[in-house]
């Protein structure tokens, strides 16, 4: 995935990300596409990967734990291939973040240090 690729949208918006691809339909119909049926993977394997932790943290014999973190992974490296693979076909883009935007995050967010219980 290259997140150095930008471009603007039509509003003027630097975006992270590629134009969508010729390979995705231009036109949204009421029939299942590709698009659809990878953001339908793309969801299923999240939930998935939700359920595995929540079994995970649950889990009592250490040897199934193992088993299952190993799934997990699997999961995990099948998870991001779909979502490379969307980016790629430009489904997927995020804003450009300008250095204002980040300065003003990063204040609030340390400001927010305070209320961890354990501090460091």
């Amino acid at each position: 995935m290259n997140t150095e690729q930008t471009i603007t949208s039509k509003a003027g918006v630097q975006k992270i990300g590629k134009t969508v691809s010729n390979e995705l339909p231009q036109v949204k119909d009421p029939s299942i596409n590709i698009r659809d049926k990878l953001n339908d993977i793309l969801l299923m394997e999240k939930h998935n990967l939700v359920s595995y932790q929540i079994g995970i943290n649950e889990m009592i014999n250490d040897d199934l734990r193992q088993i299952v973190i190993n799934n997990r992974d699997q999961l995990q490296q099948i998870h991001t291939r779909y979502f490379n693979e969307m980016f790629n076909l430009g489904e997927y883009q995020a804003n450009v973040a300008v250095n204002a935007e980040v300065a003003d995050l990063v204040e609030i967010f340390t400001g927010y240090q305070t209320q961890f219980p354990l501090q460091q």
